[in-house]
């Protein structure tokens, strides 16, 4: 299987809130043989570091407007960043 990789800017939204993420996120087949997807999202701003702490799952949303929802596989609190995964189709 050809591995499907997206890296640029996304908009993860989650409660209301939206937050401008760089996204560093590929496609991945697990051992059962479903596709899923994850990867990294790191918060653009300093100011969203303190939500991306809060994100437990959510939905991301790419800049062509294509959108998946994902949950949150490992948050690494103070840096904004957040390790996602889904095992829903990939949103790129």
């Amino acid at each position: 299987m050809t591995e499907n990789v997206y890296r640029g800017l996304a908009t993860l939204i989650d409660r209301g809130f939206e937050i401008v993420v760089h996204a560093d996120l590929a496609t991945r087949r697990s051992p059962d043989g479903s596709q899923g997807w994850g990867g990294h999202l790191q918060a653009d701003r300093e100011e969203d570091f303190e939500l991306m702490a809060e994100v437990g799952a959510g939905r991301l949303r790419l800049p062509d407007g294509r959108e998946a929802d994902f949950d949150g596989a490992g948050n690494e609190i103070g840096s904004g960043g957040l390790l996602v995964s889904s095992g829903g189709p990939a949103p790129f």
